[in-house]
């Protein structure tokens, strides 16, 4: 089955400020790609049963992070509404919701009813899907990543809270890039993950597909990363895909998705295959979400 997967930018005009990764200060127009890449492995950690909602953080702490997901077919290079996108990630110290023993290396583990990090949401009538996170951690032998599957053609039942029917047509793995992570890994509370994180160089699924790093922006300039981070990307997929049939337990709840100003942040992709150990820093996730997103 194959699919695309390239980073897009939301908005029109961005301009990167002085205080980017880089430091750097200049406008550029965003350009959107429909580019055929290869998929990725879902892992070990998916678990099909997802709540319908935007923010996904619950009680997590964490780096906020909005990321926006465009759905496009890639016959048209047009979006598709009402795709059903799913995303889940481990927390700060790289713990998998529904898998918390297995996460902490239990031996014969079992799975438990707790929910955060995972969520699913229709795209809208621009192919759009939003999530409001945090910035997700590492653990042994994984560089940091946020896990994706896109269902068409299925029917969601605000009644029920289900979403069944679909075609699971994508399967996927967004990556960042190691300096921003750098970065993060110095705040609480990550700092206190005591897991040598590793890089996407030396990291198997990364480096088994064409991949493109998100492009991240902080909400706020003067704030940097304890204001919060948003990207976007683009899921490509084909209409004439098909894999196995899915139905998905769904909560009826939804959030609207609001939009802000944003500065891009810039980072270089990393070269070296070398681990990294991280320091101390400031808690910043504290402040409600409606702080950081307006």
């Amino acid at each position: 089955m194959n699919s695309i997967f390239s980073t897009t930018l939301l908005l029109g005009f961005l301009c990167l400020a002085s205080n980017s990764v880089q430091g750097s200060a200049r406008c550029r127009r965003a350009v959107s790609t429909c580019i055929l890449t290869p998929e990725t492995t879902e892992g070990p950690y998916s678990w099909n049963t997802t709540l319908m909602r935007q923010n996904i953080s619950e009680d997590r702490p964490g780096i906020p992070f909005r990321l926006y997901l465009t759905v496009m077919n890639i016959n048209t290079c047009e979006p598709i509404v009402n795709a059903a996108v799913e995303i889940w990630h481990c927390d700060a110290l790289g713990i998998y919701s529904h898998y918390i023993q297995a996460s902490n290396n239990v031996q014969n583990p079992k799975t438990d009813n707790s929910t955060y990090l995972r969520g699913m949401q229709l795209t809208n009538a621009s192919g759009v899907a939003t999530f409001d996170t945090i910035y997700p951690g590492w653990y042994t032998g994984r560089a940091t990543h946020i896990h994706v599957r896109v269902h068409l053609n299925g029917v969601y039942v605000t009644s029920t809270g289900y979403y069944s029917d679909g075609s699971l047509v994508k399967t996927g793995q967004l990556f960042f890039n190691d300096s921003l992570t750098d970065l993060v890994a110095q705040q609480s509370p990550y700092s206190t993950h005591t897991i040598t994180r590793t890089l996407n160089s030396v990291d198997t699924i990364y480096q088994s597909s064409t991949i493109t790093l998100m492009d991240i922006q902080y909400v706020s300039s003067a704030a940097g990363l304890s204001g919060g981070m948003v990207t976007s990307a683009t899921l490509g997929v084909s209409s004439s895909s098909t894999s196995s049939s899915t139905t998905t337990k769904a909560s009826a709840s939804t959030t609207t998705a609001r939009t802000s100003s944003t500065t891009t942040v810039r980072t270089s992709r990393a070269t070296t295959t070398t681990q990294r150990s991280q320091t101390g820093g400031a808690n910043n996730s504290k402040r409600p979400w409606w702080q950081f997103f307006g």
